[in-house]
């Protein structure tokens, strides 16, 4: 055997050898397994199988990327995932011995090895630990109701606006990723006639790739715009890319966003994208977590004026080293969300809902009871006031508020338009706020139906979600007994008593009303959480807003204790986040 064969069939075995599904392998199985594999190469665009094919092999992915989709009956194609180096396809129809169940499509160059079914049979019937891994992949990929997607490794930057410096950007890109811009990044030039060989010894050396102004190795684009510019759709001459590669839009930042210029950038695209701000290198690495699977969304729930415990949260969270990268919520988890979003300093955030909560009440205008309590003006006018007319779109943190639509009986996800109407529809305590009504819908309180949203952040992200629950640790207590109000006059005799009995106000039974319905719903979620906190409040009621500062602290210290403080710094692999 030649001495290129021979290197080859090390590193073969090298690469077999680290692959999960054949790590319980002895190193005469791992020859004997390699022997029965044929290696192939699969350009970009090529379909390795169709739906319906025979199951007739599996395949190891060694370099590139593969995406998996599903041809329904009326032609429509619906994304199943992608596949990533080191993982197998094919294993679900050898194990059930039926046709294949998805179209299976290079979305780069990829280099594969090809194992059939003779060599499969053989070797899940000499060795069931093998066998064992494929079945929980195979089961794994068909409970997942979602599409199954890997972090991207290949990345390419093109310019929708003129001058803005897509190789600076990739260059910073390159470094906040973790890799060295001399190795990652690949222009027209040095990518010109290259193999898949090629472009795989290069993303193993570097980790990642960044193609500068190209696209077809790419498993993610991202579209670098000015941020301070209009858009001009001229400059949009953006080639196809298949429905799996995901699309960001970038933003280059001069300063603060420009209140209402991502709505028209994202309108103007002819694709819907994810976008990003980015001012200064914080952004960046908040961007480059995204990308890379890294990023770490809050999730903060409602709980009337316990919720201002979160702000002390945030605080200690910040101080601990554990950066936030999306933030989302129900009820005044959303709308001190919003200020994390707007990237607003703790004496900001502070300062801000001091003034709407603190020094005002916001539930004081009284009303006629027709449709609520309140009027629900006041709380509008401060909302308002402190959020002004930006749109959802223009926080320097990407951000969620979710509301019941009692229109359609679902949930209702605002990310997109005015900030301060979807956070008056996040907060419409039934009964106690009027509801907000939009484009015909009926929208109140979002922790009616999900008080701790974790499910939306998880569609959102694939990192760490860290949630603060401050309504599950409540309690709505009375120490009456009686099954009717006693006459009025008796009321007020009470009431002006020294020992007055205490019944639990109108206000108070629907705010915790509204939030009893999703406690089944909170507990599932928590599960899904790398860190949850339930901060314990004692004495601060659901409309104590006069203990704003106190629930602060209390938020603030409970935190602490979880995560530690600035010497205790986080990082993404410490064990508090998973």
């Amino acid at each position: 055997m030649r001495q290129q064969e021979i290197s080859a069939r090390r590193d073969l075995l090298t690469r077999l050898a680290a692959l999960p599904l054949f790590a319980r392998l002895d190193a005469a199985s791992l020859s004997e397994l390699a022997s029965a594999m044929v290696w192939m190469q699969l350009p970009g665009g090529e379909r390795l199988f169709e739906q319906g094919d025979e199951s007739d092999a599996l395949y190891v992915l060694l370099y590139g990327r593969l995406a998996a989709s599903r041809v329904h009956d009326d032609g429509t194609t619906h994304p199943v995932g992608t596949v990533g180096p080191g993982e197998c396809v094919g294993e679900m129809g050898l194990l059930g011995d039926i046709p294949r169940s998805a179209r299976v499509t290079a979305l780069r160059d990829s280099e594969l090895l090809r194992l059939p079914r003779p060599g499969f049979e053989r070797l899940i019937a000499r060795h069931p630990a093998a066998m064992l891994a494929m079945t929980r992949v195979a089961l794994r990929r068909a409970q997942s109701g979602d599409p199954v997607t890997m972090a991207p490794h290949c990345f390419a930057v093109l310019p929708v606006s003129p001058g803005v410096d897509v190789h600076g950007f990739a260059t910073r890109l390159a470094r906040a990723l973790g890799a060295e811009p001399e190795g990652a990044l690949i222009d027209a030039l040095h990518g010109r006639d290259r193999d898949a060989g090629w472009f795989s010894a290069r993303e193993s050396r570097s980790g990642r790739l960044i193609y500068v102004g190209d696209h077809d190795q790419s498993d993610c684009v991202l579209l670098l715009a000015d941020g301070a510019a209009a858009p001009d759709p001229a400059h949009f001459d953006l080639p196809p890319v298949s429905l799996h590669v995901t699309q960001h839009l970038v933003l280059a930042q001069p300063g603060e966003p420009i209140p209402g210029r991502a709505r028209a950038w994202l309108a103007a695209l002819p694709m819907a994208v994810a976008h990003h701000h980015v001012r200064d290198a914080a952004d960046l690495e908040r961007v480059a977590r995204r990308l890379s699977g890294k990023a770490i969304g809050l999730v903060l729930s409602g709980g009337g004026a316990r919720g201002f415990a979160h702000i002390g949260v945030v605080r200690a969270l910040r101080e601990a080293g554990i950066h936030i990268d999306y933030v989302g919520g129900a009820s005044i988890g959303a709308v001190i969300g919003a200020g994390v979003a707007a990237d607003w300093s703790h004496e900001q955030m502070v300062e801000t809902y001091r003034q709407c909560f603190y020094d005002t009440n916001p539930l004081s205008d009284w009303t006629f009871p027709f449709v609520s309590l309140r009027g629900g003006r006041k709380v509008s006018q401060l909302l308002r006031k402190a959020f002004g007319e930006r749109d959802i779109e223009d926080l320097p943190l990407p951000f969620f508020a979710v509301s019941a639509n009692l229109t359609a009986g679902a949930l209702n996800v605002h990310e997109r338009g005015p900030l301060w109407p979807a956070l008056r529809a996040t907060c419409a305590i039934p009964g106690v706020l009027p509801p907000v009504f939009q484009d015909g819908q009926v929208l109140v309180d979002g922790g009616v139906i999900d008080n701790l949203p974790v499910d939306e952040m998880r569609r959102r992200i694939s990192g760490e979600i860290v949630a603060c629950d401050v309504g599950g640790n409540y309690r709505l207590e009375t120490v009456i007994e009686e099954t009717e109000l006693p006459p009025l006059w008796r009321m007020v005799a009470e009431w002006y008593a020294p020992l007055r009995r205490r019944r639990p106000s109108l206000a108070q039974i629907l705010l915790r009303a509204g939030m009893v319905n999703s406690a089944a719903t909170v507990s599932r979620r928590r599960k899904q959480t790398a860190l949850l906190l339930k901060p314990t409040l004692p004495g601060v009621d659901l409309l104590e807003w006069r203990e704003f500062h106190r629930a602060i602290d209390l938020g603030y210290q409970y935190t602490l204790r979880q995560v530690g403080g600035p010497k205790d710094a986080l990082s993404y692999e410490t064990p508090v986040l998973g």
